[in-house]
């Protein structure tokens, strides 16, 4: 079951980093995508968040400096967390309390990342 599950994280991760589009900003798909993959696992199972999530999350902020930089990185996010099957958005949306940052959206299916500043 773990294998599979896994594999099933692997594919999506690599569909994200192939299928996401590039958004005119400093911060690509790829990166955000490097950033955040630690964290799909917690996203999923729950459990132990671990320590490259929050300092992938960490490094993503530090990086987004103009608004343009966050829209790129929700549409990204948002974009990704729709092809991974069984993703608790809820779990995410805890992420930066429990790694102690910030994120300037919640995460939700229907999030307008026009709105996003």
């Amino acid at each position: 079951m773990a294998r599979c599950a896994t594999a099933v994280l692997v594919a999506v991760v690599v569909a994200m980093l192939v299928a996401t589009p590039h958004i005119n900003a400093t911060i690509s798909c790829e990166q955000v995508v490097i950033w955040l993959t630690p964290c799909i696992s917690y996203g999923i199972f729950g459990g132990k968040v671990a320590p490259e999530c929050c300092s992938g999350m960490k490094a993503l902020n530090a990086a987004a400096n103009t608004t343009a930089d966050h829209r790129s990185q929700c549409q990204c996010v948002k974009e990704g967390a729709a092809r991974i099957p069984g993703l608790n958005y809820t779990k995410v949306n805890e992420l930066p309390d429990i790694c102690g940052t910030h994120c300037p959206y919640r995460l939700t299916t229907d999030l307008d990342c026009s709105k996003v500043n």
